[in-house]
């Protein structure tokens, strides 16, 4: 089950919200919760779901044991479980990354042959994962204080609006929340009205771009002009940031329905001035976990380094953040491609930028993220000089491919609306218009019950596309 799914929407959700909001005591909300979320996941993850309940054991009773050491003032012994927690916690992890890119099953190659084999990567595995590092590094480092309730501790790894693509969410994001369910009516209405704005990217919007990138690069490298190119590289860079954050505000408008603030996730990345500004705006929950939970004690550890430090250290950071993504030649080469040019901009390139007006600063930023889309999207490395050659106009195809002959050209008007979106126009538009006087939000709600009508009917003649992201 996913979260644009019709099942979703008028079967799952109102009997899960329904059940929630009638009980009127935590622990039962909890339960609900709990239920609810464990038959989502199971949806679509019947055999992997039994990995999810391991891992909510296993971190409940890490968890609890770390911090019992901590507070008995054993160090060593502390550190250690957390250490051993933490191993544990990415080993299935790293297992199933190796399992998706190996011809052969991984648990074959290190003869447990025995065993079944793996047939898909289970989803949400990397939000979840790091989600319990998280609350183990922080009962460790006693920021926060061990969850004794295993439901509680659950909903925290498991709950279903942020299970299969996040964001990322530390305890602290949620942990008074779930000691004290509590609903309103403001949060149930503005986390509707998040949801559908979601929905709408994702299937009015997201999905449609599809078809352009699947059109575009479907084709031979060679076969493509540069406009061709261009044209199918803006509808990825948009189909992708339009689908990612779909899902993530319809994830954050579920959690303000049933009382969670749970953190945001990006802040309009393609208004960046810089590739740097750029990474403090996408996917910021990922960001924030590696610049936490790596980048810093790298810094503290490497104090003493007079040379490179900085730089070094943001290479690794990127090459995890490639890794992360896949173990693949196309995510590792997107990351090293994203640190480099991070480095450069921390060690001068950043001075210059802000020397240039900011139209040029705005160029600078997307083409250069856009670039790096190409590494993303092509899985294939023998590719990606043949589509640079496009998109600079050193082709010179044989079949005369063009917008109107692949059908893409009516899709023009998606990819404009598409990057209004990208920017905060829309957004603050609403926000001055409504705060003004009731009857514009009256207006706004009556637009956004068309977008909801117009994104179920879609979906009822289409079907439901998967997430992009939901593949991490």
């Amino acid at each position: 089950m996913v979260l644009s799914s019709l099942h979703f929407i008028f079967i799952f959700l109102p009997a899960a919200f329904f059940l929630y909001a009638v009980l009127p005591f935590s622990w039962w909300r909890n339960l609900i919760l709990l239920s609810a979320s464990m038959v989502f996941y199971a949806w679509g993850e019947p055999v992997h779901i039994l990995l999810l309940i391991g891992m909510i054991l296993f971190n409940w009773l890490a968890g609890l044991l770390v911090h019992k050491l901590a507070s008995f003032e054993k160090k060593r012994a502390s550190k250690l479980a957390a250490i051993l927690s933490v191993i544990i916690n990415l080993t299935p992890l790293l297992f199933f990354k190796l399992d998706a890119v190996t011809e052969i099953s991984f648990i074959e190659k290190i003869g447990l042959g025995g065993l079944p084999s793996v047939d898909s990567f289970p989803l949400g595995l990397s939000f979840y994962t790091f989600s319990a590092v998280a609350y183990i590094i922080d009962v460790y480092q006693q920021e926060i204080q061990a969850d004794g309730n295993i439901f509680r501790m659950a909903n925290f790894l498991g709950m279903f609006p942020k299970i299969l693509q996040g964001p990322i969410t530390r305890y602290q994001d949620v942990g008074e929340s779930l000691q004290l369910t509590r609903i309103n009516i403001d949060g149930v209405s503005a986390g509707l009205r998040r949801f559908i704005v979601g929905l709408a990217k994702k299937v009015l919007i997201a999905d449609y771009l599809a078809r352009v990138t699947g059109k575009v690069f479907g084709l031979e490298t060679t076969d493509l002009s540069a406009g061709l190119a261009w044209y199918g590289l803006a509808a990825f860079s948009l189909q992708l940031y339009l689908d990612f954050s779909g899902y993530t505000d319809m994830a954050i408008g579920l959690g303000r329905m049933f009382g969670f603030t749970l953190p945001e996730n990006f802040n309009f990345p393609y208004m960046s001035r810089s590739v740097s500004d750029f990474w403090r705006r996408w996917h910021m929950s990922l960001v924030n976990w590696l610049r936490t939970y790596i980048f810093m004690p790298l810094e503290i550890a490497r104090r003493k380094s007079r040379h490179f430090r900085l730089q070094s250290n943001i290479l690794i950071i990127f090459l995890l953040t490639g890794l992360w993504h896949g173990f693949a030649w196309n995510f590792i080469i997107w990351g090293l491609y994203s640190g480099i040019i991070l480095i450069l901009e921390a060690s001068f390139l950043s001075r210059w930028l802000k020397k240039i007006p900011v139209i040029f600063q705005h160029v600078y930023s997307l083409v250069l993220v856009a670039f790096g889309w190409v590494f993303f999207n092509l899985s294939d490395p023998g590719c990606w000089s043949g589509f640079f050659r496009a998109l600079f106009g050193f082709n010179r195809p044989e079949k005369a491919y063009s917008l109107r002959s692949l059908n893409i050209l009516a899709f023009l008007p998606l990819l404009v609306v598409g990057a209004a979106v990208s920017t905060p126009l829309v957004k603050n538009a609403y926000l001055r218009l409504t705060e003004k006087s009731a009857v514009f939000q009256i207006i706004a709600d009556v637009l956004l019950l068309g977008l909801l009508v117009l994104s179920v009917g879609v979906l009822l003649a289409s079907g439901y596309q998967a997430f992009l992201y939901s593949e991490f």
